[in-house]
């Protein structure tokens, strides 16, 4: 294996990695907001899945971001799409600050239906970046990246 495919293995795997973590977030994130508003600490557990999509969103921001992360990688092997991994990749501070505003509106006085809208929103947002993402590497590599 040439130390061209070897990069590209390993972009494609730590790209899975993320996007498995940060499906794992999405979902912990869609059960606190789905809880019923007048349970105990729905707010703060809310607060705190939400925190923990923060992070994963940043993480995956950084791991596909990187000079040898996955958009570098397709940039390289398929420069003919290279106006949809910068659409790609320019969703990113759009989203972190979705995630940042959310996580304010939790912290604050917000009505909580309100709240849970905007969580929502939020989530829908990260779940068709992530759609886009899918077929941006399966239009590159012919690969399912996978991670749910």
């Amino acid at each position: 294996m040439s130390k061209s495919e070897m990069q590209h293995e390993h972009a494609l795997e730590a790209a899975r990695q993320r996007r498995v973590e940060l499906k794992e977030a999405i979902s912990s994130v869609e059960i606190a907001a789905s809880a019923p508003i007048g349970g105990p600490n729905w707010r703060s557990n809310l607060q705190t899945e939400l925190e923990s999509l923060r992070i994963a969103l940043e993480q995956h921001v950084k791991e596909v971001e990187g000079a040898e992360g996955l958009l570098a990688q397709l940039r390289d092997d398929a420069p003919r799409l290279i106006n949809k991994i910068d659409r790609v990749r320019d969703e990113h501070p759009e989203l972190t600050q979705q995630v940042a505003d959310a996580i304010a509106s939790a912290k604050g006085s917000s009505g909580a239906e309100d709240l849970r809208s905007q969580v929502l929103a939020v989530l829908v947002s990260i779940v068709r970046h992530r759609q886009r993402g899918a077929d941006l590497v399966y239009e590159g590599y012919h690969v399912d990246i996978g991670g749910g």
